[in-house]
């Protein structure tokens, strides 16, 4: 590859992820994960102390990565955020292909980094197009491996704490970052025991080296909680309680529809980046059953690819999102074997030729213009409740709090006011999670211990002027009125009803 073609191909990989991405920088496209976030990071930038004064079971990170963005350009500026997101996003794209090329070649890198590009957007917008966790996590684990690549033939040990301390990084980000640490131990063995390529002293100094790499980044964060006297109550919520959440009950059936409905949906518009990928998973397999060389880098892309696999399946729930740490692994194998097929095809006739790269340019094209265009249409679907937040301003002081009855944390961070209890979002009171069948999610069982306790300590301790009802409106929440739950009831004499506003009954304290 020529430099100038080199150049052209970062052009077309930035170019794709602007353009796939530009929906977000239109001010009514919303992704309810981003609620969650924001009201956190509001939190923190009003004096509160995470997983103290607000929680939720989700990692550190994403919450002190919008208090940045908050802080340096405004609050709730997600057009920050998602410009922050695009420049992400372009940068994994550009380490995905860098990868690509030290494994494979410089085309191979180049397929590598524009399959990225295109298919980490080939699914529903309010999956894909969210700055979320991870998309953000998928830049650290990116260049963990890069690190590892080009540390190969220098001393091993710090490459590879580098490596490790990236990874930690990207685990403070979205806890199943962490399988990213077994792919480096797996690979490590692989290399002093099968391929014979490292010595045994080596290898121990490597994997000490990541090991310790994972831990300061992880322990630099624990330390700085322990300052702050949320240790403990991070150690529950980010660990334990999201142990639970994740194990929270579901059933067969409702695994094997999600497997169907939502797996295998994600796939299939991204159906020629697995075709190409799984080729190359197999062309290797194949060739170490054949006993023919293979490279480590090889190796070690596949157990990247598949522990990050294997993550998706956390929980049984499948959200499209779960699915975007595997997309970089996979593009860039599947980078390795498009770079083939396109140099074999080329020998063929002008017209198979033709044909064949008009179905290439159709596989990738149609998902990802139909799903840009699927963005451009419901984005001001997103912002229904802006309506709510206008009355909760106008009729609230700055230092009022209120408390929202359901799962819309937006109605927090788009007023600006602070949450009466820690709770961002009320489904830890009752059991309510996303993705769980729904005679699971109606009984109003919490699966945290104390939660009520919690409610109870921060109502008496600043209770709310208003109370918003979403409960009516909201059909996931519609088992669950506010009545059903005798510790809520017993504050609900203390109010009077003050507005209904899409359907959400708004109340006002005596």
């Amino acid at each position: 590859m020529t430099r100038f073609q080199s150049r052209w191909v970062n052009v077309i990989i930035i170019g794709l992820v602007v353009i796939l991405r530009l929906p977000t920088l239109w001010p009514s496209l919303y992704n309810g994960d981003e609620g969650y976030y924001g009201t956190i990071a509001n939190d923190i930038l009003d004096g509160g102390v995470v997983y103290h004064t607000a929680v939720d079971t989700k990692p550190p990170g994403m919450y002190y990565i919008y208090a940045g963005v908050f802080w340096i350009a405004g609050r709730n500026n997600l057009f920050a955020v998602h410009l922050l997101a695009i420049f992400v996003v372009v940068a994994t794209a550009l380490v995905v292909r860098r990868i690509g090329a030290r494994v494979a070649g410089d085309w191979a890198g180049a397929w590598s980094g524009i399959g990225y590009a295109v298919f980490v957007h080939a699914y529903w917008p309010s999956d894909t197009l969210g700055a979320n966790s991870e998309i953000f996590a998928s830049l650290p684990l990116a260049l963990s491996v890069l690190v590892v690549l080009q540390g190969q033939k220098q001393p091993v040990w710090g490459p590879m704490f580098l490596s490790g301390a990236l990874i930690g990084v990207a685990t403070l980000i979205r806890q199943t970052s962490a399988v990213n640490l077994g792919v480096m131990l797996v690979y490590l063995a692989y290399c002093w025991l099968i391929a014979r390529t490292q010595s045994f002293a080596r290898v121990l100094a490597a994997a000490c080296g990541v090991m310790i790499g994972f831990i300061a980044a992880i322990a630099a964060l624990a330390w700085y909680f322990q300052v702050q006297g949320n240790l403990h109550d991070a150690y529950l919520w980010a660990l334990a309680f999201a142990i639970r959440y994740a194990q929270s009950e579901t059933t067969f059936g409702y695994v094997l529809k999600r497997l169907v409905t939502v797996h295998l949906a994600v796939i299939l518009p991204s159906g020629l980046l697995w075709y190409f990928g799984i080729l190359q998973v197999l062309e290797t397999v194949r060739s170490l059953w054949r006993r023919k060389p293979v490279s480590s880098e090889a190796i070690l892309l596949i157990f990247w690819f598949g522990l990050s696999y294997l993550a998706i399946f956390a929980g049984w729930r499948f959200p499209g999102h779960y699915h975007l740490p595997v997309l970089p692994p996979l593009s860039i194998l599947a980078g390795q074997a498009f770079a083939r097929f396109v140099a074999g095809q080329r020998r063929s006739s002008q017209q198979r030729w033709r044909l064949i790269r008009t179905g290439i340019i159709a596989a990738a094209a149609l998902p990802t213009i139909g799903f840009l265009l699927v963005a451009f249409i419901v984005r001001t679907q997103t912002l229904y409740f802006l309506p709510t937040v206008r009355h909760i301003v106008q009729e609230t002081r700055p230092k009022d709090r209120i408390f929202v009855w359901g799962s819309s944390p937006q109605l927090y961070s788009f007023s600006g006011r602070r949450m009466a209890t820690r709770f961002v979002s009320c489904s830890h009171l009752v059991g309510a999670y996303a993705s769980r069948p729904r005679e699971v999610r109606d009984r109003g069982k919490s699966v945290i211990p104390g939660t009520w306790a919690m409610f109870q300590a921060d109502w008496e301790a600043h209770p709310p002027m208003l109370i918003i009802d979403t409960s009516a409106f909201d059909k996931f929440w519609s088992k669950h009125p506010m009545t059903r739950y005798p510790v809520l009831r017993a504050y609900l004499p203390g109010y009077r009803v003050e507005s209904v506003i899409n359907g959400e009954t708004i109340y006002r304290r005596l």
